[in-house]
């Protein structure tokens, strides 16, 4: 099999599986909030159903790297000298630092939950939309960059 096709594979892969797993991280996050206020038994089962979602990202996002990696090595960097690629590149690494600011929000969540405190909770549950929808929005943009690959 050619070594460039197994590597676009595995990046498209890991790329969709980040981006899944963070669609699906924001529907529970939605849930979330919705039982929060009704029953927290219930809300408590979604935020612990969602616990290893940071990690399947992580491994997502790690497929993609290693493979953008891997495919530059295959063609001798001839992709770097395009724009598309150059701001992918950048979207890439916004998200992977998008990381650390849902490691962030989840302490801040945890921290709320855990003295069952809710002042704070409508700005943190602000937080946390805005953060899924920008991480959404840059995977989306990163499908786009890698689909029409604009000069």
């Amino acid at each position: 099999m050619n070594m460039f096709l197994l590597s676009l594979l595995m990046h498209i892969t890991g790329l969709t599986l980040a981006a899944g797993t963070t669609f699906i991280g924001y529907l529970m996050n939605r849930r979330f909030w919705k039982f929060y206020v009704t029953d927290k038994a219930k809300a408590l089962t979604v935020m612990e159903l969602g616990a290893r979602l940071p990690r399947i990202i992580g491994i997502g996002m790690g497929l993609l790297v290693l493979s953008g990696f891997f495919m530059m090595y295959l063609t001798k960097g001839v992709f770097a000298e395009q724009l598309w690629f150059r701001i992918k590149v950048i979207l890439v690494l916004l998200g992977i630092g998008g990381g650390f600011v849902a490691r962030s929000l989840d302490k801040k969540m945890n921290a709320l939950i855990a003295a069952d405190n809710s002042l704070g909770i409508d700005s943190l549950k602000r937080q946390m939309m805005l953060f899924y929808l920008v991480q959404l929005l840059l995977f989306f943009s990163i499908f786009v960059l890698g689909v029409f690959k604009f000069n």
